[in-house]
Formats: structure tokens, sequence, C-alpha cells
């Protein structure tokens, strides 16, 4: 096993999203963004900016991960589309942003990332959105 420091979320990722629970090896984080349901993944490594830099038993962690939720969504939401991202380009630390996406969504069918009205939760429904994302987290062996 590498050696490496204490993991830290990065401090946007904080600041723009909710807890939603742990996985073996990610935090799962709901977007502070209503418009669609999004979550994102970060494996708790530390110093991890890339996919290539996980180890390998991390990397089947990951995948699984993903995996899983990626297919859980998209019956929960019963979505049209999933869409999966890992860009890093404003946040570098390694995370995955899952989102289920519909033909009559706002930003539908472009990415989310060009829609300009993005609209943060009200308190009582990102509650009940934690709530129906941590059953999926909690359900996973």
């Amino acid at each position: 096993m590498i050696n490496r420091k204490e993991f830290t979320l990065d401090a946007r990722l904080e600041s723009d999203t909710f807890l939603i629970g742990e996985m073996p090896l990610c935090k799962v984080l709901l977007m502070n963004v209503s418009n669609f349901p999004w979550i994102i993944l970060v494996p708790r490594v530390p110093e991890i900016n890339e996919l290539f830099q996980l180890d390998k038993s991390e990397k089947v962690n990951y995948q699984s991960e993903t995996n899983y939720l990626l297919e859980q969504m998209s019956k929960l939401y019963k979505a049209h589309k999933m869409n999966i991202a890992s860009l890093g380009n404003l946040v570098p630390q390694l995370h995955t942003h899952i989102i289920a996406r519909y033909r009559t969504d706002d930003a539908w069918p472009n990415p989310v990332w060009s829609y300009p009205e993005m609209k943060p939760y009200e308190s009582h429904h990102s509650e009940l959105e934690i709530d129906k994302i941590k059953k999926l987290v909690d359900d996973y062996r």
C-alpha cells in the first residue's frame, strides 16, 4: 500500500455539496443544485488528482462504487440517461460527477455545466434527496 497523508476533502467540494455518506472507498456528496439529481464520488485517498494514481485495488473499488451508484440512481430516478464525468479543471482532487438526466430537464440535451440558472436546494428538499441516496449508499455491499 502506498504511504499517503491523511485525506482532506477539497474546500470547493466541501462548500458546494452536502455529505450523503461513505462507501468503502468514496465519500458520496450531493451537489447543491436542485435542477438535477447530482452526486459526486470522492475517493478518500490523499493527494490524488488522477485515476491512474490509485493503486490497483483502489481502482477496482472506485469503478465498482461508481457503477453501482450509476445503476441504482438510474433506477431510483427513472432517468433517460446517466451522465458521468471526472474533469478536475477547477477542483483537481479526483472526483466523479454522476447526474441523472431527462429529456425534459433544464439543460437537455447539453451538459449541465452549460446551464446558467443552477438553483440551490431548499433545506427540506436537500434532506429528502440525501435520505433517498443514503439508502443506496447504505445498501452497497
